[in-house]
């Protein structure tokens, strides 16, 4: 059995209170394995010029807390986040008095004017964690950004870009920074497991060590591979494609030990997400063009963990 189950929005300030959330970040390798690898090699410093300037940080704030995710923008009007960013208290309803700024390196910070959590959930781990996404609407339009492509599906085996604002450390030891408004991460892994039930489908990934390096699904690198820490719920999946980035997934857990090699982290695939996204923003998206492996009978892994949301 897999260690504790984590969602991935750091809390910042909880009034009155001590800090009962967890979250993500993209994690750096080994401090001492090679290639050479630290939090801030990690760090996306292209502002306004990067391929990734439509994944921003979410400041957020409800009865007294404040808390830090992250999001990705899909339109001039819309950005596409974790469910648990809109509800707190995981009663699957965005919550009262809610305020979420959102902030794009370069660009600067803009107000959301309204939320939308998915009908089918539940809140996070309230029974289960699917479905957990949401939607920002902006009155005033963001930037032009390079925005992603939309309706493309996830297959076993893909090597995937993980964009967040979350901490970050190293897979040796755990997590060494905070949470941030200005600090775009990427780190990248291979999507190893799918699972499917509720109507929706979670998908998954390991942290390998850099020992692995070489082996037959071992690490990507030492200075490649990554794992989502916390504030990077909400945070962008992503394929690269030859004329941009297409969004394929939302980052919102991890099971282990918090941020070390040999955890898993996964989140929320879009395939069968996109009717909902069209329907509540308008946005005219097409079918997916790549259909995930999924293996019957392999899938459902869930029963037996416990996942902390990021």
């Amino acid at each position: 059995m897999r260690g504790a189950f984590f969602h991935f929005i750091q809390c910042v300030v909880w009034i009155s209170a001590s800090c009962a959330l967890s979250a993500h970040a993209i994690l750096a390798g080994g401090e001492f394995d090679l290639p050479v690898d630290r939090p801030s090699q990690r760090v996306d410093g292209a502002g306004a010029a990067s391929a990734y300037n439509f994944v921003g940080a979410l400041a957020m704030e409800a009865n007294g807390y404040s808390y830090r995710g992250s999001a990705s923008a899909i339109s001039s009007h819309w950005v596409l986040s974790a469910g648990h960013n809109v509800d707190f208290n995981d009663d699957g309803a965005v919550d009262a008095g809610l305020a979420i700024d959102f902030y794009l390196p370069g660009y600067g910070s803009y107000t959301a004017s309204s939320f939308y959590s998915h009908p089918d959930f539940t809140g996070f781990g309230n029974p289960s964690i699917q479905h957990d996404l949401s939607l920002l609407y902006f009155e005033d339009p963001l930037p032009e950004l390079a925005f992603p492509t939309l309706g493309l599906g996830l297959s076993l085996g893909d090597t995937a870009s993980l964009v967040g604002y979350g901490r970050s450390g190293y897979g040796s030891y755990g997590y060494t920074t905070d949470a941030s408004l200005t600090d775009r991460r990427v780190g990248y892994n291979v999507i190893d497991e799918f699972e499917s039930s509720d109507g929706g489908t979670l998908f998954r990934y390991d942290f390998d060590s850099p020992d692995s390096f070489g082996e037959s699904a071992g690490s990507l690198g030492n200075d490649i591979e990554s794992l989502i820490g916390p504030g990077d719920s909400g945070g962008a999946l992503l394929l690269e494609l030859d004329d941009g980035m297409a969004l394929v997934g939302v980052n919102t857990f991890s099971e282990g030990s918090g941020g070390l090699f040999g955890d898993w982290g996964g989140g929320i695939a879009l395939e069968s997400e996109w009717d909902w996204i069209a329907a509540t923003t308008g946005l005219a998206i097409p079918e997916p063009s790549t259909l995930m492996s999924l293996l019957v009978g392999g899938l459902a892994l869930y029963f037996g963990r416990s996942r902390t949301r990021r």
